[in-house]
């Protein structure tokens, strides 16, 4: 008798974990459990290490992209690179917020406001996707 009960214990708890765990994942590529808050995963400092256009890989030239994600909704964009050999370095400072139950994210930088679908966002890993007309761009970013 007390082995049903625990079969029948472990058949109800793995039923509701198998329920439960996959709410907890926003973003299709999110991890499935994560312990830190979507908004802590995503205050960090993110190197874009690629981006695609319409599903091909863009060159990045040389330049590299760094945000500098802080808690309270506020973000450096650092770029870096050459121009006619000459290097160049522009930071520029910004805001950032979520949308749509933590699935978009706005960030404005100066005048520009654009809104990125977070596809996948891990203590590591970002990616963003944007819509621009006809035109998909997706960026993938490395945490440091």
């Amino acid at each position: 008798m007390k082995n049903i009960k625990f079969y029948l214990a472990a058949i109800i708890l793995v039923t509701i974990v198998s329920t439960v765990l996959p709410a907890c994942q926003k973003g299709d590529d999110d991890p499935i459990i994560s312990v830190v808050s979507r908004k802590d995963r995503f205050t960090n400092t993110w190197n874009l290490k690629s981006y695609e256009k319409n599903g091909v890989t863009q060159d990045l030239s040389g330049t590299t992209y760094i945000y500098n994600m802080f808690n309270d909704g506020t973000l450096t964009q650092t770029v870096e690179g050459t121009i006619f050999g000459f290097p160049v370095r522009t930071v520029n400072n910004g805001t950032w917020s979520f949308l749509n139950d933590d699935e978009d994210v706005k960030i404005i930088i100066g005048s520009e406001t654009v809104i990125y679908n977070l596809q996948r966002l891990a203590s590591k890993e970002l990616w963003l996707r944007k819509i621009e007309g006809s035109d998909s761009y997706t960026y993938y970013f490395d945490g440091l």
